[in-house]
């Protein structure tokens, strides 16, 4: 379905046709929501990017919805943890301060950590490299992707395809909302939790692993020795 039929189809069961603006802000919303509850194969994508010498911080992609692989010159970095960051790259932190929580960004890293980085912290919005690249290297970042915002009503994508119900109770959702009418809240929230469970389950079974389709011969291991001495005829 393409979003001129998921709009009406919403507009429809909320009976209003005032809403048409919002319904399609709804419906984007929606798709976001859908995209982080699966990591769907369609949204992984690359994004590159160049270090710049003595620059440890870089910011994610626009788009960036999780689970950062990332590779520097096609080597692949290791991701690690704050602590595990702050005590690779030293950092000197201002001991005039006391907290319970030591970051990275409460210091400095020490200037001596040069060279092509091995190591990574995602932060959120941001990265950091370590050791500090000491030049231009090419940067391959692999992750999932928010999808891309509706702006026609003739656009449409593998959710849309696969999956509209999803998208159609989840902006009606949104839509009874806005409208505050609770019954309709209860029934559309039920509606599309429902949804996003068969969604998962049908987006897991279409990737499982298909089952070895044979019977093993059953081998003298697994008689017991009653059998056993009966079939092969040895009289006790």
């Amino acid at each position: 379905m393409d979003r001129q039929e998921i709009r009406e189809r919403v507009v429809d069961y909320l009976d209003r046709n005032d809403i048409d603006d919002r319904v399609n802000d709804w419906i984007n919303d929606v798709r976001r929501d859908i995209a982080l509850k699966f990591n769907f194969n369609y949204l992984y994508t690359d994004a590159w990017a160049l270090t710049s010498a003595g620059s440890a911080r870089y910011p994610l992609p626009t788009d960036y919805l999780g689970h950062l692989t990332l590779l520097v010159n096609d080597k692949k970095l290791m991701k690690v943890g704050a602590r595990e960051f702050d005590e690779l790259a030293g950092t000197e932190v201002d001991v005039t301060e006391v907290t319970p929580y030591l970051t990275y960004s409460q210091g400095t890293v020490n200037d001596d950590s040069e060279g092509e980085p091995d190591y990574y912290i995602d932060r959120g919005m941001e990265f950091d490299l370590y050791p500090i690249p000491d030049a231009e290297y090419t940067m391959t970042m692999r992750y999932y992707a928010q999808p891309a915002v509706w702006a026609s009503d003739s656009d449409e994508d593998y959710i849309s395809r696969f999956h509209f119900e999803t998208i159609i109770w989840g902006t009606c959702l949104r839509g009874a909302m806005f409208l505050e009418e609770d019954t309709r809240i209860i029934i559309y929230a039920d509606a599309y939790k429902t949804s996003v469970d068969e969604m998962i389950k049908r987006e897991q079974e279409q990737f499982k692993k298909p089952q070895d389709n044979f019977s093993r011969m059953k081998t003298w291991k697994d008689m017991d020795l009653t059998t056993f001495k009966r079939k092969i005829k040895v009289v006790i």
